[in-house]
């Protein structure tokens, strides 16, 4: 079977690789480098941590673990980054709202250790203490990925398994023939045939769906993420302060995001202002003990657009009534890219529809459930 992917962050890596080890004969096409766009700009935060719905909370539950069974394949877990998650509240509604969140998550059976806020140096030694802190979790199962490495892990298999990478290959539009899609159309006018085609594009899906002639339901905003100098900081553990999302990078770097900092975007240069990233880069010398506020530079700054659907649930199967055409797109997909990878692949193949994702399905865009409340990426990050 002939299957064509289009999008080479981590969920299109993750679904190719999945097929090819299945015997697909794969071909993944990204108009940059793979990873560049919405998973370059991810804090890659592994968590089920403020998903409320249980049948998506559980859905991250099982991919957190999943990532383990991925690493095993691999041969490596350098990508997968240990270490915990530090979330702190600084006034009474963020502290009872933060008590609120420990006390569901123990009943639904996950680790979250409520403490008092001057014990915070015990989980890292570089966490700073002030008075306005009221409240804090530790949640000992979460990590973060380093997406950079693992979409190279995931690549580097799925070619050994005799999949095609296409790097800087554009692809125009899907090749609609009699109702149903049989490949692709890349931006040279040249055609891909396939007997499948994976739509993982990021904030390119919509255009390319509107060749099936609907309408996605899809939104999204463009986000931050301010990735520090070598020899930042020796932090080990995610930190969610309030306003400020934070956690160590390869090489001392730090990786600093913040609801703020995405607001002061400059959408029309795609640039962030110098005077906000010298005060995200202050607000977490202000939580972090060994940044240097004065000395601390940037080394890069990642922007892209953040695709979600409308309601922040995950968005995976084939499209209704072009049983060909195959779409994932999430917000989470760091976190969920293990099991909805592994499920789509073996959908793809085998046909059968998988239970896990009932509920999460492509039907949800064409009929849009108005009455659930307009989802904030932001606060599902605690970045407010």
């Amino acid at each position: 079977m002939k299957i064509v992917i289009v999008g080479g962050g981590v969920l299109g890596a993750s679904t190719a690789f999945q097929l090819a080890k299945r015997g697909c004969e794969v071909e993944l096409f990204e108009s940059g480098m793979p990873g560049g766009q919405a998973s370059a700009a991810s804090l890659a935060w592994l968590n089920s941590n403020s998903k409320e719905l249980r049948p998506y909370h559980d859905l991250n539950v099982i991919s957190m673990a999943e990532h383990l069974a991925v690493a095993r394949e691999l041969g490596t877990d350098n990508w997968l980054r240990r270490g915990g998650n530090l979330e702190v509240a600084a006034t009474e509604e963020s502290a009872h709202a933060l008590h609120a969140k420990a006390k569901r998550l123990h009943e639904y059976g996950y680790a979250a250790i409520e403490l008092d806020p001057k014990d915070l140096p015990r989980y890292d030694p570089q966490v700073r203490v002030h008075e306005d802190y009221l409240g804090a979790v530790f949640y000992p199962g979460e990590s973060w990925l380093d997406l950079p490495l693992l979409i190279h892990e995931l690549l580097r298999a799925a070619v050994a398994h005799g999949a095609i990478l296409r790097s800087h290959t554009t692809v125009d539009r899907l090749l609609v023939e009699s109702g149903q899609v049989n490949g692709v159309l890349l931006d040279d006018g040249s055609q891909v045939r396939a007997d499948r085609v994976v739509v993982a594009a990021g904030s390119r899906i919509g255009a390319l769906m509107s060749e099936v002639g609907v309408e996605v339901s899809t939104v999204g905003e463009p986000g931050a993420t301010v990735v520090t100098a070598p020899g930042t900081s020796a932090l080990s553990v995610l930190l969610h302060l309030p306003g400020i999302s934070v956690r160590p990078d390869p090489g001392g770097r730090l990786a600093i995001r913040s609801e703020r900092g995405d607001r002061s975007l400059d959408t029309d240069t795609w640039t962030l202002p110098d005077e906000t990233v010298t005060d995200l880069i202050r607000r977490a010398a202000h939580g972090v003990a060994d940044v240097d506020p004065t000395s601390t530079r940037s080394e890069r700054i990642s922007i892209a657009v953040r695709p979600y659907p409308f309601d922040g649930l995950p968005v995976v199967g084939f499209w209704n009534d072009v049983p060909n055409l195959y779409l994932i797109t999430m917000h989470s997909g760091a976190t969920l890219a293990a099991v909805t990878s592994r499920l789509a692949a073996e959908e793809l193949v085998t046909g059968i529809p998988p239970a896990l994702l009932n509920g999460f399905r492509p039907a949800r865009l064409i009929t849009p459930r108005r009455e659930l409340p307009e989802f904030d990426p932001h606060a599902v990050e605690a970045e407010v």
